[in-house]
């Protein structure tokens, strides 16, 4: 990977496409954003996984996150809070949503290397087909 630095924004130029990186949203994808999208990149890969594995038919997965950060240490991210929304025929009980969601955290590299500095929670919610996302 290699990254060019310039006055107000960064571009790297990445295997996919050439990525904009910065603080002002007019100019690029801010960091926060791309460090957020790198786990749920991570974890909803490993739980579309997880599903198909099991044969578990679904029709949609969305993933919402919500983080919590401290203004008083250079906006540090200290919680963030997974809620993946799994729609299909047949909901997931409570049990096997707390087990996939374990499974999701253990199995993401991504979220592996942050655990001990962000309190991370990652839960499931079935949702039946005629339900809204």
């Amino acid at each position: 990977m290699k990254y060019i630095v310039e006055n107000d924004y960064i571009i790297g130029n990445l295997g996919f496409d050439p990525i904009t990186i910065s603080p002002s949203e007019n100019k690029g994808y801010r960091p926060f954003e791309l460090f957020v999208s790198s786990l749920v990149g991570c974890s909803g890969t490993i739980l579309r996984n997880i599903l198909t594995k099991r044969k578990y038919a679904f029709q949609k997965l969305e993933i919402e996150v919500s983080a919590v950060r401290n203004p008083d240490h250079a906006n540090r991210i200290e919680q963030l809070s997974f809620t993946a929304y799994v729609q299909s025929d047949e909901p997931l009980t409570s049990q096997l949503e707390e087990k996939i969601s374990d499974l999701v955290v253990k199995n993401c590299g991504m979220i592996q290397s942050v655990i001990q500095s962000i309190d991370i929670t990652f839960t499931i919610n079935s949702v039946p087909l005629n339900g809204v996302l």
